[in-house]
């Protein structure tokens, strides 16, 4: 296994996962994993647990088994204007905010390009989010030249997820996948291969996206998995972005 880094993952508290935090953070120290992040469902949609759970995410230690285990959510655009369906005691928690596009209630009945690419701009400037997910899913088309360039000078972070790149999950997301990394190569974005694990065997799982990557020559350098020294300063700069940007 290339990548040490892990930051997609998700529990049994979404109950269409298979794995415990617990069993997750065994699996990772098996494998070596030096970093991950818990990141569970935003509470719009149906199988997630109350806000207060996220928010009690909090009392989990830094380090368990020797793994470095980071707070974070998956949170949900909500709106054209990019809001999120988290509140401020969850964002106030978390470590590392991610958020991508789902089928919620408010937002999936009307999937323009148009509307999309807004709604991920107006979330990429609030800077309320560190990692945009999954941004290659066919079903919400996007202006990707847009996405790229706003995330690049927000200094927002681009997902290119391995469970999109399978057989039954964001079909068709591949060659969009392909044209995000060529313009995040040229803008200079950081990247970051997610496994999206829903099982605990598939922590550190990227074979797909890391295929990918080194196919089209990334620079190693700007993708967050490749080091704890690369993530640590992604996440310093995040952090200064994110305290200025406190409503």
């Amino acid at each position: 296994m290339k990548y040490k880094i892990d930051l997609h993952i998700h529990t049994s508290v979404n109950p269409h996962a298979f794995s415990t935090l617990e069993e997750n953070i065994r699996a990772a120290s098996k494998k070596g994993m030096e970093v991950i992040a818990i990141t569970n469902h935003g509470p719009a949609l149906p199988d997630t647990p109350h806000w207060w759970h996220l928010v009690n995410i909090s009392i989990l230690p830094e380090v368990i088994d020797g793994v470095r285990v980071l707070k974070g959510v998956e949170a949900n655009i909500m709106d054209e204007y990019g809001r999120l369906d988290i509140n401020q005691d969850v964002y106030s928690k978390m470590e590392l905010v991610m958020a991508g596009f789902h089928i919620v209630k408010g937002y999936g009945d009307n999937l323009d390009k148009e509307r999309n690419t807004k709604a991920l701009v107006n979330l990429i400037n609030s800077q309320k989010v560190d990692i945009i997910v999954h941004p290659g899913n066919p079903l919400f088309p996007i202006d990707y030249e847009a996405f790229v360039k706003n995330a690049k000078l927000a200094e927002v972070a681009i997902e290119i997820n391995n469970t999109s790149l399978g057989a039954t999950t964001r079909v068709g997301s591949l060659e969009n996948c392909k044209t995000i990394i060529e313009l995040a190569k040229r803008e200079g974005c950081y990247i970051v291969l997610g496994s999206d694990s829903h099982y605990s065997g598939h922590i550190g799982d990227f074979s797909r996206a890391e295929k990918l990557v080194e196919l089209l020559d990334y620079p190693q350098e700007l993708v967050l998995n490749s080091s704890k020294e690369v993530l640590e300063k992604f996440l310093n700069r995040r952090k200064e972005l994110r305290a200025v940007n406190v409503e």
